[in-house]
């Protein structure tokens, strides 16, 4: 049992923090239409929050690089705390129109700051050893978000919208707690270990890693250019679902049957990932992985009915499932030790500017030419990221 305590705290993590990444992002539109937003403002705050979160995510994750004065975890720690005030803020009786729109915002761009946080301290205690199932872990933060989401949304059909920062509340709450349990023995004066030792480096070394990351790191930016592509094609599909649906005769009773396919099937393959890295390298995963998520497209695209979409939603087990926790190892594999919070924070960051484009495409895209024209888009944009990746993605150890 002792060492499956390991995985359990992580897995703590990531299920809290996927529960909180549910309830700020899946019900933005709904709380902010309930404060008179409408879609277009609402998807300008969002693309905003996405846009700014880029810029902040290797920000951020440089302060905890190269022995920083802050740790990862303690990173977490303090922005939970943050969320958990912006979110007291918006329970507020009266605030003002504008402030809604500030924090709610705030929240979105600091969501999505953490993701690579949340990944990269757990992969920096599996460098050092400690037996963390990284893909089982990421597969209990899959099944929080459906169980919350499921809740949510039952509950806010109960009451209202206002009960929405409640719950970001609490939720915060639970990462402050796991993050705060989220430590590995005790050093020789019997202070808590709280992060990996950092390596040491001789001067020349030292000397090439002040080159900046873009410089040292070409062939990997040129990855995450595809990377985005690929991800703009997946939120293309996935934010107008509902929309796909209705084209096909369906409607929210189908979207949500569609949506549990894809979720459930992402489990199995988070959870036996690390058995399938020590087998297949990461970078070959990506590659395979991009193959699904246009694959997808492409089905959707043929579909002529509602079970089309859901032979379509099929594809997510080796797509999206697939790529999430390969882009955490292959990004682990291939960066020096001193860049790891920042490569992890620069593949987030893309993929979050792939989710901007995605979302601001599709719409315009649906409104200028119909559902035919953006599934089709969306499998353009696959097949360019998937052969930018397969160009790009090296084979790692």
């Amino acid at each position: 049992m002792k060492h499956q305590i390991p995985t359990i705290k992580y897995s703590g993590l990531q299920g809290s923090f996927w529960m909180s990444f549910c309830i700020v992002f899946n019900y933005a539109a709904m709380y902010l239409l309930s404060k008179g937003f409408s879609n277009s403002q609402i998807g300008l705050i969002v693309a905003l929050a996405g846009l700014i979160s880029a810029g902040l995510q290797p920000v951020i994750a440089g302060l905890a690089e190269n022995g920083g004065k802050i740790s990862i975890r303690a990173l977490i720690m303090t922005i939970s705390i943050f969320m958990m005030i912006c979110a007291g803020i918006l329970l507020i009786p009266g605030l003002y129109f504008l402030c809604h729109a500030l924090f709610y915002g705030i929240l979105i761009t600091f969501l999505q700051v953490l993701t690579p946080l949340v990944n990269a301290i757990g992969m920096e205690w599996i460098n050092r050893g400690i037996p963390i199932n990284f893909g089982l872990a990421r597969g209990i933060g899959s099944v929080s978000y459906a169980a919350v989401s499921f809740l949510v949304g039952k509950i806010v059909a109960d009451h209202s919208t206002n009960i929405i920062p409640v719950f970001i509340i609490l939720i915060y709450f639970l990462v402050l707690i796991a993050s705060c349990i989220f430590v590995f023995g005790r050093d020789r004066d019997g202070s808590a270990i709280t992060e990996p030792v950092q390596e040491e480096y001789s001067d020349e070394q030292d000397g090439k890693m002040q080159a900046s990351f873009l410089a040292s790191y070409k062939k990997f930016f040129v990855l995450l250019i595809g990377a985005s592509l690929v991800f703009v094609s997946h939120n293309m599909l996935n934010n107008f679902l509902f929309q796909i649906m209705q084209y096909h005769g369906g409607g929210s009773t189908e979207m949500g049957a569609a949506s549990g396919i894809a979720a459930f099937l992402e489990l199995p393959t988070m959870i036996g990932f690390t058995w399938l890295v020590s087998r297949i390298s990461s970078g070959n995963l990506l590659k395979i992985s991009s193959v699904f998520f246009t694959l997808k497209a492409l089905l959707m695209l043929l579909a002529g009915n509602i079970g089309g979409i859901f032979v379509a939603q099929t594809a997510q087990m080796f797509g999206f499932a697939l790529f999430t926790p390969a882009s955490v190892y292959y990004t682990n594999s291939l960066i020096r030790p001193s860049d790891r919070v920042k490569g992890q924070a620069y593949m987030t960051a893309t993929n979050t500017v792939g989710s901007v484009f995605g979302s601001f495409l599709g719409g315009v895209l649906l409104d200028v030419a119909g559902v035919p024209i953006m599934i089709l888009a969306a499998f353009a944009a696959g097949v360019i990221g998937t052969v930018i990746l397969f160009f790009t993605a090296e084979k790692t150890s």
